[in-house]
């Protein structure tokens, strides 16, 4: 990677990512309310004289650990399918969209991707937890049914075995941990500590993302687990606090746990550098539960380079739809972009109904330009490349700010295109 310095564009990142972008209303998918069925909650146009409707099943999470997140890139999602639907859908099919919860709760991913399925689902969305990703490709396998997980970081979700039909976007856990890695040693970091919750994503992500920091050179003089619905995490960070770290490492899904984390740590080492991972950075709610100031100088793996005009056109979007979860948030956009790859794939393929066609189809996508990411950031497929990332700058490190939100690209360093 190649050291690249971004310039202040504060007054830009507010204005697109802070809480100025809810507006009053929400606007549903075409003319159709939500309505309940067997299958979950189901939304779309009716059928048109092309045909019946292009089904899309969506794993999410409504209870569960990904909670905090997954309403974010649902909201995508479905703004994706309404401007599809709005254009007259693909070759005259509408998109309609039904879902199942899982809680993020992997034991029930499979049966729930199955009932979508026998409820017409031609396609599965993943947005719930990695781990869900994971117990549940093995059913993409079996039925031939394409899946696609927009925002997990998993590598092990297209790994083998059972990856034949599984994509993701990226960019991978690994690729996080690489980032990291060069920045933390450009810096002159040495004496590494992490906190991580014990979600089993979570859990999963440690030896990829934290052990790529490690392999680098870092010494890892402490490692804390806190449960995943801690609120007092003082022991812990009293730990992490007499093993003298100069560099911390925070992984959680966000929420309470990771408020309590970064309370504690703002207020027992407050001049010791903290990462995190993209989760809180794409949850308005959990910047509300930090204590005042309690972000300020936190690094996380961001995705939006506001001077993308990409970015910039999804997040007018985003406003112009407001209601619920209409923050600006790279779980959005990386929604948004999944259905419109699925889309690609299913015109490439000349239909959503030949399965094993259509999963070719996705392979042969080439330098589609998703809306996060730095601006000459591309995404591609094919048959033993199942992340779409091409180069490391679909990441974009960004720094909050005094007020608990997320403030300009840090400085010191950013992933290169090259």
């Amino acid at each position: 990677m190649k050291r690249q310095i971004f310039a202040p564009r504060r007054a830009v990142v507010a204005a697109l990512m802070a809480g100025g972008l809810v507006l009053a209303g929400c606007s549903g998918l075409g003319d159709d309310a939500p309505a309940e069925t067997d299958g979950g909650a189901e939304t779309g146009g009716e059928a048109e004289a092309g045909g019946d409707p292009i089904v899309i099943g969506m794993i999410n999470d409504t209870s569960g650990g990904a909670s905090a997140y997954s309403p974010y890139s649902t909201v995508g999602i479905e703004m994706a399918i309404d401007k599809i639907n709005s254009e007259g859908g693909v070759d005259g099919r509408q998109l309609s969209l039904i879902s199942e919860s899982d809680g993020s709760d992997s034991t029930q991913t499979s049966t729930l991707a199955r009932r979508l399925i026998d409820n017409g689902a031609h396609v599965l969305l993943f947005n719930s937890a990695s781990g869900s990703a994971v117990a549940a490709k093995g059913v993409c396998v079996e039925e031939e049914i394409l899946c696609v997980a927009p925002t997990n970081l998993s590598a092990e979700i297209i790994e083998e075995p059972d990856n034949e039909f599984i994509y993701i976007l990226g960019p991978t856990s690994a690729g996080i941990g690489a980032a990291y890695a060069e920045a933390m040693t450009q810096e002159g970091y040495e004496r590494l500590a992490i906190v991580s919750d014990d979600n089993p994503t979570i859990q999963g992500y440690v030896p990829s993302l934290a052990g790529t920091i490690i392999d680098a050179g870092l010494e890892e003089v402490a490692h804390e687990r806190v449960p995943d619905d801690a609120s007092d995490v003082s022991p812990q960070i009293a730990r992490i606090q007499a093993a003298d770290p100069d560099v911390i490492l925070v992984m959680s899904l966000g929420g309470q746990v990771e408020a309590a984390v970064q309370n504690a740590l703002y207020q027992q080492l407050p001049d010791v550098p903290r990462f995190s991972l993209a989760s809180i950075g794409n949850q308005p709610t959990t910047w509300d539960l930090a204590n005042p100031g309690a972000l300020e100088g936190l690094i996380f793996a961001g995705s939006f380079d506001t001077g993308n005009p990409r970015t910039q056109e999804f997040a007018e979007m985003l406003a112009e739809r407001g209601g619920d979860h209409s923050d600006l948030t790279a779980y959005g956009a990386q929604g948004y972009d999944a259905l419109l790859l699925v889309v690609e794939a299913i015109k490439k393929a000349g239909g959503a109904d030949d399965r094993a066609a259509l999963n070719t189809a996705f392979q042969e996508i080439s330098g589609f330009q998703p809306h996060y990411g730095q601006e000459d950031f591309t995404l591609s497929y094919g048959p033993d490349k199942h992340v779409g990332s091409d180069g490391d700058c679909g990441l974009v490190l960004v720094q909050f700010g005094a007020d608990n939100r997320p403030g300009d690209p840090w400085p010191a360093y950013q992933p290169s295109c090259e």
